[in-house]
């Protein structure tokens, strides 16, 4: 898939970027098509969010799904980088930096969600595909900057996921995936207990 994005404001996103819509109803398709496939016993009802125990749900992504940069799972999109030059920002909470079992997540993009960015290059990798280093320097005058991609990708359950980084200056950073995540068995979500952690 290809790799060209896009470096803006996230407010900014829908009204000066209209293709941004396109690539998340294509995303969202795809990210259903794949799980109807996969999980084939499991029915889907749009919009998803309510799932009953035949059906595979679908809800923003989840920062459970995630491990920071010292390892831990992350509760909620905050963390702490610790060590400047570059580092592990981000990967999957399963063992081995995968995505944990019956979870597929769908990302076009990243957001930082402060206004200062410590981090000045990203480079991902998703299972064996390599988006190369994107320098982001340029955003660090921007309010909520993001990078989104003109594609998607869909990291599938049981598959690895890396997101690097040039840290610039240690302190707190939010950064989370733009997208959207379908979930095999509701019940494992613990939609109910804040700050739980998915099983």
């Amino acid at each position: 898939m290809s790799s060209r994005f896009v470096l803006c404001e996230y407010e900014k996103l829908r009204e000066t970027y209209p293709w941004f819509n396109e690539v998340m109803a294509n995303l969202e398709a795809a990210l259903i098509a794949k799980a109807r496939k996969d999980w084939s016993s499991l029915a889907f009802s749009p919009p998803g969010i309510w799932p009953t125990d035949e059906e595979f749900g679908k809800c923003t992504i989840m920062p459970q799904l995630f491990n920071n940069m010292s390892g831990a799972r992350l509760i909620t999109w905050n963390q702490n980088l610790t060590a400047l030059g570059h580092q592990t920002l981000m990967t999957g909470a399963a063992t081995g930096g995968r995505i944990a079992e019956d979870y597929k997540v769908g990302i076009c993009g990243l957001m930082f969600l402060d206004k200062a960015l410590r981090v000045t290059e990203i480079k991902m990798q998703i299972s064996d595909s390599k988006i190369p280093r994107i320098n982001i320097e340029e955003m660090m005058g921007y309010n909520k900057p993001a990078v989104v991609f003109e594609n998607y990708w869909i990291l599938d359950e049981e598959k690895g996921f890396d997101l690097y980084g040039y840290v610039e200056a240690v302190g707190p950073q939010r950064i989370k995936p733009i997208g959207l995540q379908v979930n095999r068995v509701p019940n494992k979500l613990q939609v109910s207990n804040t700050g739980a952690a998915l099983q």
